[in-house]
């Protein structure tokens, strides 16, 4: 998580757009979850607050854009989860 957590960071620096690396963290993170047991709705909550932790501290210029960010990313999320 702190490897996703630092991602995230930098993420919210360039909200135009999911970063390759985010992805694949996300998706890395999707298969361990899933692995472990945890169900989808379980990530998708510890993802949100994550995000939206990391999110205040950055106070964004575009909130909407933010949040269609954060709106793609828990759909990359969801997809990995859910990929074979």
């Amino acid at each position: 998580m702190q490897e996703l957590r630092s991602a995230l960071t930098e993420q919210l620096k360039r909200p135009e757009g999911p970063a390759p690396e985010v992805t694949a963290l996300l998706r890395k993170v999707a298969r361990e979850a899933q692995a472990s047991g945890i169900r989808p709705e379980q990530l998708l909550v510890t993802f949100k607050e994550t995000w939206n932790s990391l999110a205040e501290t950055q106070r964004p210029k575009s909130p909407e854009q933010y949040e269609r960010i954060r709106e793609r990313l828990i759909t990359l999320c969801i997809q990995a989860y859910y990929a074979e």
